[in-house]
């Protein structure tokens, strides 16, 4: 895969392309992760055209202006922004954790802009109680204040590599190639985090359940969930109280742990290239 970008709206979002000649899939990582994170699944699509992007704030790409945050409907904006100025009429969408919610947002919102949606370790938004509106925008705005947007701050790659493998399950070498691309280097080669620090603030509110359940029976493209046996996520007991909420969904649990597409390449691969290959 090469690297590119793409200026949208006054950002400017970093990606890596196989510039394949197929139908488009658009690959969506997961929360501090980066375009990276899927690049072992390029090669299951070679018959098509795969771009993963770095999202606002993560990896290669902008941050935000001051004052400016990172809510889903933001990359949700971003997302139309991006498909707009390309002039794709139709994309698959695959994501990974928060790259799969906002894919399936996404469908939900423009299903006549969506043919599929591949959802790695997701089943739709996260959500919260109406009883914990005021908590959650009053942790937001707190979280906010306390957040600096640019300061740098000195980082060793492998000590990063160390402290997100103790509250991950994520292995080494996967941890090491996704924080190499959420660094950067000056010239006298010290390190620091290219990841905006305002990512680690708090939603402003989540959905509550019968607001993200009304949106995913919007989505009207087949969307094909793959499971994690080991992850936090427990798709397992999740899937079968929201399968009600799609007209076309599978699911698919495959043994390993959160990031399931970097440690069992295969097995994830071979699944998306099925169903990419049935729309």
């Amino acid at each position: 895969m090469i690297e590119t970008e793409f200026d949208i709206e006054g950002l400017n979002l970093a990606a890596l392309d196989n510039q394949g000649a197929g139908k488009l899939v658009v690959g969506l990582h997961g929360y501090l992760d980066n375009a990276e994170s899927l690049r072992l699944l390029a090669p299951y699509l070679q018959s098509h055209r795969f771009v993963a992007i770095d999202l606002a704030g993560h990896g290669r790409s902008s941050h935000r202006a001051q004052g400016a945050h990172y809510n889903q409907v933001d990359y949700l904006q971003d997302l139309y922004a991006l498909i707009e100025s390309q002039g794709w009429d139709e994309v698959i969408l695959l994501g990974h954790s928060l790259g799969g919610i906002l894919a399936s947002l996404f469908a939900a919102l423009f299903p006549e802009k969506v043919a599929g949606v591949i959802s790695i370790d997701a089943c739709g938004p996260l959500t919260e109680s109406e009883e914990t509106t005021a908590t959650q925008m009053r942790e937001s705005i707190v979280s906010r204040h306390t957040k600096s947007r640019n300061k740098l701050r000195l980082v060793e790659l492998e000590d990063a590599v160390t402290a997100r493998c103790k509250i991950s399950d994520i292995p080494e070498e996967h941890a090491r190639s996704i924080l190499s691309r959420n660094l950067t280097q000056d010239a006298g080669g010290h390190c620091f985090w290219s990841s905006d620090p305002k990512l680690r603030t708090k939603s402003t509110l989540r959905l509550t359940e019968k607001q993200a359940e009304s949106l995913m029976r919007a989505i009207v493209c087949p969307i094909l969930f793959i499971g994690a046996s080991n992850s936090f996520k427990n798709l397992e007991t999740v899937f079968p109280n929201r399968k009600g909420w799609f007209l076309n969904a599978q699911y698919e649990q495959l043994l390993g742990g959160h990031h399931i597409h970097m440690e069992n390449t295969d097995d994830v691969g071979v699944l998306i290239r099925h169903f990419v290959e049935q729309l």
